[in-house]
């Protein structure tokens, strides 16, 4: 055979996939990080691919790594819209298209970064996944793998991924049980900014970016500074590098025309300010708020404020428990790099920042940092310390009895701190805020002040078949301190009540309450002339009550 004719066959076997093969061709599509005990599959670790385009791609000298650990993948042709199981030599699936490979890097059970690179060392795709991805309690994740729902959706991270519904716990070597169409909106949010010296900046994203998008330096606006280079940092391509021209210390951002990998652009959260960060000082940065008693399913948190006038890298700050001894717990570190916390922000860090806001509201989800673990924080009382390096920023005792004393049930309840003169005070998140506030204002926000209260109703004429927000009456008030509590009644124009929207209801000094025409039953009441009774008391035996009508129309036809 002429060598013109084994050059053509070797073309045949081995495609030069590289020249034809982009971004997300080839994707992890499901990892089996916790095989054992098994549930119905062997007992092993996997990572399954699946080739999305429409051409055959040779995975010769492709690699895949496992955090620091890499392996270069044996000759195969992964045909177009096929699978292929990755595993060890020992592992014995029962299906035809598995690739043994040597060294199979293990797949942590805690969190991992698994990257997929082509012959060429350029990133294919890439999964950053944590054990919270399963959204299964910790007792019924082993035996079961992890699984891509939309392949559509290759950059969409944790919202793609769920634990296989399979009944063997997997579905290795064939397409997922979990398939299904992933419908969200969500946005490329430009959530924090690191500056590592005066002429850098690193800027965190949401999501993944187009790359080739992000990298263009039309995208940036800096205040202070022309932007003079754009990095898109690999492997997951959601941290952005700036180079700036001329060195500052304090600026702003601004986006224009970045798009996640969709093409989908954030046009809300789009500008970040930014500034140098200084060392901070004890009662810089203060422990603010504490969720230690979370109802079943929701992690718990703790959260930070800035209360100083300059802005605060978290690179070297941690929090521990105090131990009833005096001795200090492990230290957990707040964030992995050097993410800025500006002058009055708030952060939140819990263990799992979906389920937490999935249950409380976080008016501000870049304010939620996710940590792989918090110091232990046992549900009657404990102590907290807030460390930069070894100095001690903040030091905090809490106890369920610092809960408001009419709070029947305290669980899942947050304190929140109130500073006094001399003392640190701490008052149960109230009831009209959703009983915590993580990552933004307090619901107590103010320190006590003259005795004064405002209450509003509005509009003084609403129609229930009106669009929002008109559709709706609207209480509003302003109260003087904390530990009051509440309680709404309205009643029809013969004195009758008919809906109770609020009862013993801890509120906040700022809040609203809506009525929307329906009463107790959940029946819409008939137009016409309704009261609210508005009647607050706290534990010094003040009691305060307003009365104010308003009128509910109805449409005619």
């Amino acid at each position: 055979m002429s060598v013109v004719c084994i050059a053509l066959l070797w073309q045949v076997i081995m495609p030069n996939d590289t020249a034809v093969t982009g971004i997300y061709d080839v994707v992890v599509h499901e990892l089996m990080i916790k095989p054992a005990p098994a549930i119905g599959l062997p007992p092993f670790e996997y990572v399954e691919l699946r080739n999305r385009s429409s051409h055959a791609v040779q995975l010769q000298r492709w690699t895949l790594a496992v955090n620091k650990r890499e392996i270069t993948l044996p000759p195969y042709l992964l045909q177009p819209d096929s699978l292929v199981l990755l595993c060890a030599p020992a592992a014995h699936f029962a299906v035809p298209n598995v690739l043994p490979a040597d060294r199979f890097p293990p797949l942590p059970d805690d969190s991992g970064l698994v990257v997929l690179c082509n012959d060429r060392r350029e990133v294919r795709h890439a999964v950053a996944y944590t054990d919270a991805w399963y959204g299964l309690p910790t007792s019924a994740r082993a035996g079961r793998s992890l699984e891509m729902c939309d392949p559509l959706q290759p950059c969409s991270g944790k919202i793609n991924w769920t634990a296989s519904p399979s009944p063997a716990g997997g579905t290795p070597g064939t397409y997922n049980a979990a398939a299904r169409t992933l419908t969200t909106d969500t946005r490329p949010d430009l959530y924090f900014i690191e500056m590592p010296d005066s002429l850098h900046l690193l800027l965190h994203f949401s999501k993944t970016l187009d790359s080739a998008k992000a990298a263009l330096t039309a995208g940036y606006q800096v205040s202070t500074s022309p932007v003079a280079a754009v990095t898109v940092l690999s492997p997951l391509f959601n941290i952005v590098s700036l180079r700036l021209a001329s060195a500052v210390d304090t600026g702003t951002v601004t986006l224009q025309g970045i798009t996640d990998c969709d093409g989908k652009e954030s046009g809300l959260k789009n500008s970040l300010s930014f500034a140098r960060p200084l060392p901070p000082v004890p009662g810089d940065v203060v422990i603010n708020e504490l969720l230690f008693d979370p109802p079943a399913g929701v992690p718990e948190f703790i959260e930070l404020h800035n209360r100083s006038a300059h802005a605060v890298s978290l690179r070297n700050i941690f929090l521990c428990a105090r131990k009833a001894d005096g001795q200090r717990g492990p230290a957990k570190r707040i964030a992995a790099g050097g993410r800025l916390l500006l002058p009055g922000q708030w952060l939140a860090v819990t263990t799992a920042a979906d389920r937490l806001c999935g249950y409380y509201r976080c008016t501000s989800p870049e304010n939620v940092q996710e940590v792989a673990s918090l110091p232990s924080m046992p549900a009657e009382d404990g102590a907290l310390q807030l460390l930069a390096d070894s100095i001690v920023l903040d030091e905090v005792s809490y106890a369920a009895a610092f809960h408001f004393p009419l709070i029947s049930q305290p669980k899942g309840v947050a304190l929140e701190r109130r500073d006094s003169a001399h003392t640190v005070r701490w008052i149960s998140a109230a009831a009209s805020a959703g009983y915590a506030t993580p990552g933004y204002a307090n619901s107590f926000p103010w320190p006590d002040m003259a005795d004064n209260a405002r209450v509003k109703v509005e509009p003084a004429v609403f129609c229930p078949d009106d669009a929002a927000p008109a559709n709706r009456a609207t209480l509003h008030w302003d109260l003087p301190g904390a530990g009051w509590v509440g309680n709404v009644t309205v009643f029809d124009a013969t004195g009758h009540p008919v809906c109770r929207p609020a009862r013993n209801m801890t509120m906040g000094n700022k809040g609203n309450l809506y009525w929307d025409g329906f009463g107790e039953n959940k029946v819409l009441l008939p137009p016409g002339i309704y009261i609210f009774l508005i009647e607050i008391f706290d534990l010094k035996g003040r009691v305060k009550r307003w009365k104010q009508p308003l009128v509910m129309a109805r449409k005619l036809n």
